[in-house]
């Protein structure tokens, strides 16, 4: 992995942390047989390992078979205006990782994984219907590494 460009820019592991418990659309990496894919996607993120959900086919589920090594992404942010061209610049906080993913198999798994990604937008964790959690696919990505980074300091673009 490259080194971080801007050291000054990098966020201590427990705010990144913070801005994966807070973030509310994740974006997935992918590699298939056509190439890169991303897909924006609601997660879950408790213990170090991330939530996903959906079908359980389709390009995304085709792909994690294929490779289970994925690359994630989250952020917040603003642009700021400047009064002269090339004068923008913007505020954000991105935690950008890496990790394997695997499709759990046992509904006691599968039932873990719904419940943190309810608890993740504040919903119920009980009462998850069976036959919702039988159709679903749920998949896990534990964590390889992941670095976050932020910007909070108003410059032009030609100062950075």
């Amino acid at each position: 992995m490259r080194a971080m460009r801007r050291e000054d820019h990098r966020m201590l592991r427990e705010e990144a942390e913070a801005l994966l418990r807070r973030a509310q659309v994740l974006r997935l990496g992918l590699v298939d047989e056509g190439g890169p894919y991303v897909v924006p996607l609601n997660f879950g993120y408790e213990d170090g390992r991330i939530y996903l959900h959906g079908a359980p086919e389709g390009r995304r589920m085709d792909a994690i078979a294929r490779d289970p090594r994925v690359c994630f992404e989250v952020d917040e942010g603003e642009i700021v205006r400047g009064e002269r061209p090339c004068g923008y610049t913007s505020r954000f906080s991105s935690v950008v990782g890496y990790g394997r993913a695997r499709v759990l198999e046992t509904k006691e798994e599968k039932l873990r994984g719904l419940q943190a990604l309810m608890r993740h937008y504040g919903g119920p964790v009980d009462g998850i219907d069976p036959a919702v959690l039988e159709k679903t696919a749920v998949v896990e990505i534990a964590i390889e590494q992941m670095d976050g980074k932020r910007h909070d300091v108003v410059r032009g673009l030609g100062g950075q």
